[in-house]
């Protein structure tokens, strides 16, 4: 680059050289020597060129295993769909949730809970600070508990907690509270007769002396009938279970029965992506399209398309379901018609949801097609590191190339400072020829 020039010299940077030419003659000297490296950088012009293809073209499979990848977690969602559930409708919500699987019978319940299960929890007398100089093994729930001189409260606590006692205990205010870990009348905590228990003031003749809750179980009724828990879930009803979070003032009806919104709800989406997914390799492997003429676009379409008419082992195909390919649009995209599942849905439940779900449904098998295209070691990503070596391979020439123009630069750069210099020498021969003849090379010519 020149900076400055005067007469017909030309001052120019060459990394971090000033160079002069022209100083000695009226050769644009600058001028011929940048066309010589112009010239041998003109050699590296279609690596730069295909490097930059290749680049693109890896950008654009990179691309397509992202949306692959998106795709298959939309199909996940259909093939890890357990529909074997049915839906539980509650009038009054708030009091208790309920989940119904299928051995669950499609029937009504009329429920209420009177009473909910608590955790037995007692406390301790306030106590003073330090060792509490007992020395005694006690019971607690039934098991062995050492205390020695040397330990205070906390230690006690401790003790406690780190044995198998089904009791969580805490010093608070210098009183020891301890809590059962279950809840229910057969989980309250029970103490031996102990002169240890007395002095903390847990117990008072033989009976716990301060009780901040009672252990109770949960009381509650279905249909008319009462029953009780120590806990705040039953599950006595083939496939039903309730929990109970809140004592209710009426019954609350509970309307348990099969629904197909989910299946729909899942089945629509995997249907949208696979036509999203359609158009993506219809326009990169179509005409025009940077994967054009490549094989891996046209067999994942194919294969993907085979799927819709594999037949189960019901006979069925996923044509009785509404899944059919768009005959108008003739691109290898879907059509989905809910209303088909949710007719076989409501006769046959099972059918469906085999055809639908699992490894050996639809989605299942739709999911292991693209996977085997879209994982990290899979057919796209063998695309992927192909492109990935010749990039390197081209780059790594470049750098060949690099090394040779910067020896060749350096190499021209002195043959024409050479050239100047000499130059100059004939041109100040000259001067001093014809001043010694007398001259005038203006004038005389």
């Amino acid at each position: 680059m020149a900076l400055s020039t005067f007469n017909n010299a030309q001052i120019t940077s060459y990394g971090d050289r000033m160079q002069i030419f022209g100083l000695g003659s009226e050769w644009d000297t600058k001028t011929i020597l940048e066309a010589e490296l112009n010239v041998l950088k003109l050699r590296q012009k279609p690596f730069e060129t295909k490097k930059s293809d290749y680049e693109s073209e890896k950008q654009t499979w990179t691309a397509l295993q992202t949306s692959l990848t998106n795709f298959n977690k939309i199909v996940a969602g259909l093939k890890d769909l357990n529909t074997s559930g049915k839906s539980v409708g509650i009038s009054e919500e708030g009091f208790f949730t309920a989940s119904a699987t299928g051995a669950a019978l499609d029937a009504s319940y009329s429920v209420s809970v009177q009473q909910l299960a608590t955790k037995h929890r007692v406390m301790s007398d306030q106590v003073a600070e330090g060792a509490l100089n007992i020395d005694e093994t006690v019971q607690l729930n039934g098991k062995d508990l050492s205390l020695t001189a040397d330990m205070d409260l906390k230690a006690v606590a401790k003790a406690i907690n780190d044995g198998s006692y089904g009791v969580d205990a805490v010093v608070l205010n210098n009183k020891l509270v301890m809590t059962s870990k279950s809840s229910g009348t057969t989980n309250a905590i029970k103490f031996s007769d102990s002169p240890a228990w007395e002095t903390l003031g847990l117990t008072q003749e033989g009976v716990v002396k301060n009780e901040l809750q009672e252990a109770k179980g949960s009381i509650f009724t279905i249909n008319g009938i009462q029953m009780t828990s120590d806990v705040n879930t039953y599950s006595g009803i083939d496939g039903l279970t309730f929990n109970f979070s809140k004592e209710t003032t009426s019954d609350i009806e509970v309307n348990v029965s099969r629904s197909a919104d989910q299946m729909v709800e899942k089945t629509t989406a995997v249907v949208n992506a696979y036509n999203s997914m359609i158009g993506n390799i219809n326009a990169l492997g179509g005409e025009k399209g940077v994967l054009q003429g490549q094989g891996i676009p046209r067999n994942l379409k194919r294969e993907m398309n085979n799927l819709l008419f594999s037949v189960n082992n019901s006979g069925s195909m996923l044509y009785d379901l509404g899944i059919t390919l768009n005959k108008e649009a003739k691109n290898g995209t879907l059509t989905f018609d809910d209303k088909k599942v949710r007719d076989m849905y409501n006769t046959d439940s099972q059918k469906v949801q085999d055809m639908l779900t699992g490894n050996d449904g639809f989605s299942g098998k739709l999911y292991k097609v693209i996977d085997n295209y879209g994982k990290t070691s899979g057919l796209v990503q063998t695309e992927i590191n192909g492109l990935t070596n010749r990039i390197q391979r081209i780059q790594d020439t470049l750098d060949r190339y690099d090394a040779q123009f910067e020896q060749q630069k350096e190499s021209m750069i002195q043959k024409y400072a050479t050239f100047e210099t000499m130059m100059n020498s004939m041109s100040s021969q000259s001067d001093y020829i014809n001043a010694a003849l007398g001259l005038n090379n203006k004038d005389d010519k």
